[in-house]
């Protein structure tokens, strides 16, 4: 089929031309051979007629409001398809009382006592003739300091001063102590050695 306004073939059933938009009468038209064409022919120009649009009308669009801010996501437990959804229980803060300071001990003298006792161990101790009485004060002072910790639960202060002095007391003494008795018995071997 022809368009009867610009002359373009579209097919048949169209009720307007896809060209130029022209309503096509329903005359059937008769399809001619083409005839030979001596020289080419020139088109006529065909102008189109302008189609108007319908005006649009713009909308004033309100400006959106401030977004407020969001509530932070709680986790939600997905079940998997087909199993029923258990209900979550809200957490309840806990809150733990405050804990009270713990009672300082008192020191009601015990302390000073291991602490003489150690320092008497230790001036013992420095003096070579005094061994056996840095053992004995330093025993003593260790064995005060063993009563004190059991009583109060620690040693603090003059008392864990004073089980340190009485145990370097001790140890100090046995090792003088120990060198006096081996040269003691070193002279009577060699006391020995000279008479026969």
């Amino acid at each position: 089929m022809f368009c009867t306004n610009c002359g373009s073939q579209f097919e048949d059933g169209n009720a307007f031309c896809p060209n130029c938009g022209t309503k096509v009468e329903t005359v059937a038209q008769p399809v001619a051979a083409p005839a030979p064409v001596a020289a080419p022919v020139e088109a006529a120009p065909v102008q189109a007629t302008p189609v108007e649009a319908a005006p649009v009308q713009a909308t004033p669009v309100a400006p959106a409001p401030a977004p407020a801010p969001a509530p932070a996501p709680a986790a939600i437990p997905v079940a998997p398809v087909g199993q029923p959804v258990q209900p979550v229980q809200p957490v309840t803060p806990v809150y733990a009382a405050p804990v009270a300071p713990a009672a300082v001990p008192v020191d009601d003298g015990k302390g000073k006592t291991i602490l003489i006792l150690g320092i008497v161990a230790v001036a013992c101790c420095i003096f070579y003739i005094f061994s056996l009485a840095s053992i004995i004060c330093g025993a003593i002072g260790l064995s005060k300091a063993k009563k004190f910790l059991e009583e109060k639960g620690q040693l603090f202060g003059v008392a864990k001063v004073g089980k340190y002095l009485s145990l370097g007391g001790l140890i100090g003494g046995c090792v003088i102590t120990g060198l006096m008795v081996f040269y003691f018995i070193l002279g009577i071997l060699s006391a020995i050695a000279e008479n026969f």
